[in-house]
């Protein structure tokens, strides 16, 4: 799987077990701060109403036991650590296992 930062689209999951026809398997859209401060939030500005949430750094995959997380760094969010569910993992043994990690 390869998971990319969108300026807007936010994070996007593909399964590039193909590469000539790669397919988005799951996606994240963190929700919009508004004028709320975050800690880490990256453009905060007094009166700034954000009503939308950007991914603003590489995303790095965790292995922890049968457990495959991204975590990544948004613009009004911070730091957040993001898990694949129990169905999506279910329906896509193949996929999720396969998947080597940091430990």
């Amino acid at each position: 799987m390869l998971a990319c930062g969108f300026q807007h689209g936010n994070l996007r999951v593909f399964d590039v077990r193909d590469p000539y026809h790669p397919k988005e398997v799951a996606y994240f859209k963190p929700p919009a701060v508004r004028t709320k401060v975050q800690p880490g939030s990256g453009s905060w500005a007094p009166g700034v109403d954000r009503t939308v949430d950007k991914i603003a750094g590489y995303m790095r995959w965790y292995k922890r036991g049968s457990d495959l997380e991204i975590w990544t760094v948004s613009d009004g969010n911070g730091l957040q650590v993001l898990r694949f569910s129990e169905d999506f993992k279910r329906r896509n043994r193949d996929l999720v296992e396969g998947q080597g990690g940091t430990n």
